[in-house]
């Protein structure tokens, strides 16, 4: 029986929209694309010297993952709870249906 469950959710630190600094260079597509205007630009300025978007109003995401699709480095994951599942027997599972928005 497979119940499901959002990974961040099982370790108790949940967020919707997850932003790699790592992988982001700073080049604010998310903010221009997202029109529901979740992100804001970051005054400071990471170890790479660029202002990192973050997620200001998240509460006002509608998880359309327009934000996760245009950004050109993949630092954007949109974690939707209803695409993780949970199999018992082997762990935590990735819904391969993710970037299609479908359970």
């Amino acid at each position: 029986m497979r119940s499901r469950l959002c990974y961040q959710e099982l370790l108790g630190d949940y967020k919707l929209i997850i932003i790699d600094e790592n992988l982001c260079k700073g080049c604010h597509l998310c903010l221009f694309m997202c029109y529901k205007n979740v992100y804001a630009i970051s005054p400071e300025v990471n170890k790479k010297g660029v202002q990192l978007p973050f997620t200001k109003f998240e509460e006002r995401c509608t998880k359309c993952g327009t934000c996760e699709i245009a950004c050109p480095d993949q630092a954007i994951t949109v974690d939707l709870p209803e695409n993780w599942w949970m199999d018992n027997e082997k762990g935590i599972n990735f819904n391969p249906n993710f970037t299609k928005g479908e359970k």
